[in-house]
């Protein structure tokens, strides 16, 4: 009978454990509940993506496919990508991933995607934009168009901010990302997150390309933790620095033009005018 009600006491003091951890609206929700070990047959440890695929599985987020793979290299759907959005958001909203979808059910659906779509629709992280590509193959510039909004704004701190704007207005970096580029205010957002950092030395972000798994669990787990996001390795001196400049390229000779104020100063008027979120009418 003791061991009976100790057994009892402990399973209330679990119960109310949990209730404690979850908050409504909360960070503090972003729990790893579990320990990878392998799992997922096609991870290796060496992968590029191992630390990521490993969290989203730790963090809740993940159960691989049937097989016992992840799919590291397969192409993802816009639904899929809907899916895990509307996970992120339903426990930071409440801490449990499938709450916030499941009180979103629908009698007669067809398709698993409509409770997430419907979730995400209802909290306001998508319109009807994607309604008809969820089953097309996503493209990254449709992921970040996502991700963007699933979690509330000011939630994830723009940490980069000041070097993505300045690396941008460069036009050294990110150069594969113009205001006529889809979602191109959403993909920016990913870089001063600190979500992406792009793809090469200039931050290529391959806006058209399709999203495979392991760089959609990079993205995704970034956005739960905090220590895996990261800050580009630009090199912004090189883009501002007048080492070298004599006052001869500086000033023309007797009769020419007004000289040019510095390259640092020249970029500071125009960005003013030029932001990446100012839009010229």
């Amino acid at each position: 009978m003791k061991t009976r009600i100790l057994s009892m006491a402990l399973a209330v003091s679990l119960l109310l454990g949990v209730s404690a951890v979850a908050a409504e609206d909360s960070t503090g929700n972003f729990v790893r509940t579990r320990t990878y070990a392998g799992e997922f047959s096609d991870l290796t440890a060496d992968s590029v993506f191992y630390d990521n695929v490993t969290a989203l599985y730790e963090y809740g987020l993940s159960q691989g496919k049937a097989d016992g793979t992840f799919g590291l290299k397969d192409s993802m759907t816009v639904g899929q990508i809907v899916i895990f959005a509307a996970r992120i958001r339903s426990l930071y909203r409440t801490g449990d991933a499938e709450a916030g979808p499941n009180a979103h059910g629908g009698d007669g659906d067809t398709s698993t995607v409509q409770r997430y779509l419907r979730y995400l629709k209802a909290e306001g992280v998508l319109g009807t934009e994607l309604d008809s590509s969820l089953t097309s193959y996503a493209t990254r510039a449709q992921v970040a168009h996502v991700l963007a909004s699933t979690l509330p704004a000011g939630v994830l701190p723009e940490v980069n901010d000041q070097l993505v704007t300045e690396g941008y207005a460069s036009r050294k970096f990110i150069t594969d990302v113009t205001e006529y580029t889809d979602y191109y205010r959403d993909i920016l957002y990913l870089y001063r997150t600190g979500i992406s950092v792009g793809s090469d030395a200039t931050g290529s972000y391959l806006p058209d390309r399709l999203i495979t798994p392991g760089a959609a669990a990079a993205m995704l787990t970034r956005m739960v933790d905090p220590a895996l996001r990261l800050t580009p390795s630009w090199n912004l001196e090189s883009v501002w620095s007048a080492a070298g400049t004599t006052l001869g390229d500086l000033v023309d000779p007797p009769g020419g033009t007004l000289p040019l104020p510095p390259p640092r100063q020249r970029w500071m008027r125009a960005s003013a005018i030029c932001s990446p979120t100012t839009r010229i009418p």
